[in-house]
């Protein structure tokens, strides 16, 4: 069964409605997928019913930001109950660090000289990123170069200090509360955690890593699969479909593991 465990919907960082994103994937021969929102279940329910309608298979998901080491590190959640309290309070708080974080990079825009009406650049309580890029872009930032701005945003972002990211939960603690809610918790595209032995290190403290990444190469995905395999540990595949400014969805042709599959109760 091919399957794509890394999608995203509108209701985070994604350009699509859910049901589109699943109509994208099913149209494209996936049998298995998960809308894996950034800090959010809303749009988990409209996924399921249209995978149901579509007639192939899907699990709830979610993308929960976590920090450890100095860095921020995401971690995917599978097959839990979306209305886990403990998931939800760490939801809300996530996005509050977004939303403050934000609020930052946008005042730091204005002391360069940006005239960005900030009531307007952030007039949503969280507002979504490619949205706050197409924002800053039409106000001038960077000459309205997407690319440019965008990693303008990541240098910004990467450059803040810890207390910036204190309220967030280690990679433990999400994937504590995505299996306390009945879940999987893996380690998303672990290249961006970094190269320098903290990818090893975070391993113990979910059940998986995403070896099967659209992105990376088929020797990055064989070594990852032989760490996961190495440490008892499942591994899962997935594109990280946002839309946008990504092109069209593309099947990323991945084979469902079995182990996975047994784990989420789907054979």
């Amino acid at each position: 069964m091919l399957c794509d465990l890394h999608l995203h919907s509108h209701h985070s960082d994604g350009e699509f409605a859910p049901a589109r994103v699943v109509d994208m994937a099913a149209d494209a021969g996936v049998g298995l997928i998960a809308v894996t929102d950034h800090d959010t279940t809303a749009g988990i329910v409209e996924a399921l019913m249209r995978a149901a309608e579509r007639g192939i298979a899907a699990v709830s998901g979610i993308e929960m930001t976590a920090y450890a080491h100095g860095r921020v590190v995401h971690v995917l959640g599978y097959g839990f109950d979306p209305a886990s309290g403990d998931i939800e309070l760490r939801n809300r708080r996530a996005l509050d660090v977004w939303s403050d974080n934000t609020r930052t990079w946008v005042g730091a825009l204005c002391e360069e000289g940006f005239d960005l009406r900030v009531h307007e650049v952030l007039s949503d309580p969280h507002v979504r990123l490619p949205v706050l890029i197409e924002r800053l872009c039409a106000r001038g930032v960077d000459d309205g170069d997407v690319g440019r701005c965008y990693a303008r945003f990541k240098d910004f972002f990467a450059a803040l200090p810890s207390q910036a990211y204190s309220r967030l939960p280690t990679p433990a603690e999400a994937a504590e509360a995505i299996r306390k809610a009945g879940g999987v918790a893996i380690l998303a595209h672990p290249d961006r955690v970094g190269s320098d032995g903290l990818v090893e290190a975070l391993v113990a403290d979910v059940d998986g890593i995403e070896a099967l990444y659209a992105r990376y190469s088929a020797a990055d995905r064989e070594a990852l699969k032989v760490l996961a395999e190495r440490n008892g540990k499942l591994y899962t595949c997935g594109s990280d479909y946002h839309g946008y400014f990504g092109g069209a969805y593309v099947n990323p042709r991945f084979e469902a593991p079995t182990a996975l599959l047994v784990r989420l109760g789907l054979v």
